[in-house]
């Protein structure tokens, strides 16, 4: 592990091992104001931390939906898949390596990197379009002395209407009597919530669990994004996705699931876009976002942070829960506005204030034929507490697709990554992996 990031990573100080981190909190009441942040055109040198770009990889004109930060046998790796899977070690100009070849199905936005069998070792989880009707679930296991991961079946769902296939994967563990039950929870559609438990024998199919059908709560429109965390403060991974979080059970390999819905975003019309087509003017975007948790206001209870990830007219909004009615609306605060497709969102306590920050990357190019940003940036909300932040630009050029984060102890380094998600209408779009070393100014 001591070899990876050979560049970048020894210049702030970043020698031992990285974490995945899914940061988990949330809070408070209904209606909505704007609190924008106070806008910072700042020098390297009047940032509130350094930051050291790296350009990992340029893999050409491929599409990848989706990268994820795994613990490889021979260290940290970043993995994508678009037709096929490639994989890099975290270092500037990284070698590509392929380790899972090309198919005629395409594999989907959803991935993440989790531990199934318990060695250390991540594993890679991913969606594929399927020869039969539906979508299969499907891990990629890291043989030793191997260059081609191994290919193992979980599921196979079909899907009635929406969007094709399984927009978001997230990792899920909960303790339950006499036992933890580990697995992930998918959103298919843009609709529904399910969620596939790993068996005693992890090689056999995974037990299909329904979360919620999100359509039957009054959800008429895309719903996507995807955190969990103890929401409901009883000690259990609750989860958000979209305008509504689901709550979970004490079991949830048999008790129901419930719904909740905390914000209205999705039944807004977008401002209209000029040159796209009629029906993308009139389409609901707002259910379709980046999310994360954290107490932001300094109350005790977490809040959801949300951001328009599709559009280019895109808010960073906060929602805090009403503990008076927890049935109605939460207190919605907008941050900020007309963020280019903010397909990426973390969120972190950046400069050790025991604050958390709010970090928000741009796509280069939206779907739906939005027009293509010439600027994409990655944003800082610096919190200064009472729901006040000061925004900083970190970086200006690279466009980001689904970024996340690893964390290094126990200096608070961290690094931030994705891969841009390309349109195949811009004929001169090409795809790089990227990442951002950041870490506290002493």
């Amino acid at each position: 592990m001591r070899n990876f990031i050979k560049v970048s990573i020894r210049q702030f100080r970043m020698a031992q091992r990285f974490w995945l981190v899914s940061l988990i909190l949330l809070c408070l009441c209904t209606g909505a104001c704007n609190q924008l942040a106070s806008r910072t055109n700042a020098s390297d040198s009047e940032l509130p931390v350094k930051i050291k770009p790296m350009l990992i990889n340029q893999p050409g004109s491929e599409h990848f939906g989706n990268a994820i930060y795994r613990r490889g046998i021979n260290g940290p790796r970043i993995a994508a898949s678009g037709n096929r899977i490639l994989e890099w070690s975290v270092q500037i100009s990284a070698p590509t390596i392929e380790v899972v070849p090309p198919t005629p199905e395409n594999y989907q936005n959803g991935a993440c990197a989790m531990d199934i069998n318990n060695d250390n070792i991540d594993e890679m989880i991913v969606s594929r379009t399927a020869k039969q009707p539906g979508t299969d679930l499907l891990w990629f296991e890291e043989i030793r002395g191997q260059t081609q991961w191994k290919e193992h079946f979980i599921g196979n769902l079909r899907q009635r209407d929406g969007e094709e296939g399984f927009h978001d994967i997230m990792p899920f563990e909960m303790k339950v009597p006499g036992k933890t039950v580990r697995g992930v929870v998918i959103v298919v559609n843009r609709k529904s919530l399910y969620w596939y438990e790993i068996p005693e024998d992890y090689y056999q199919p995974w037990n299909q669990h329904l979360i919620a059908d999100m359509s039957t709560y009054g959800a008429e429109f895309a719903q996507s994004g995807l955190v969990a965390g103890d929401i409901a403060g009883k000690g259990r991974q609750d989860i958000v996705c979209g305008n509504f979080w689901a709550e979970c059970p004490a079991d949830p390999t048999t008790d129901l699931w419930q719904l909740h819905r905390y914000s209205e975003w999705d039944r807004k019309i977008i401002r209209s876009v000029s040159g796209v087509p009629d029906w993308v003017n009139e389409e609901r975007f707002g259910g379709m976002n980046q999310l994360d948790l954290g107490d932001m206001d300094g109350d005790g209870m977490v809040d959801i942070i949300a951001t328009d990830a599709e559009i280019p007219d895109g808010r960073v909004g906060i929602f805090c829960r009403n503990m008076v009615n927890s049935s109605d609306l939460w207190k919605e605060t907008i941050i900020d506005t007309g963020i280019y497709c903010p397909h990426s969102l973390v969120v972190t306590d950046i400069n050790n204030d025991s604050r958390p920050d709010i970090i928000v990357g741009e796509m280069t190019a939206g779907g739906w034929w939005f027009p293509r940003n010439q600027d994409p940036k990655l944003y800082l909300y610096l919190n200064k507490g009472n729901l006040k932040f000061r925004r900083y630009v970190l970086h200006k050029g690279w466009g980001i697709h689904m970024m996340r984060m690893a964390l290094q102890d126990p200096d608070n380094t961290i690094l931030l990554f994705g891969a841009d998600e390309i349109q195949s209408w811009y004929k001169d779009m090409a795809t790089h992996v990227v990442g951002w070393i950041i870490s506290p100014k002493e």
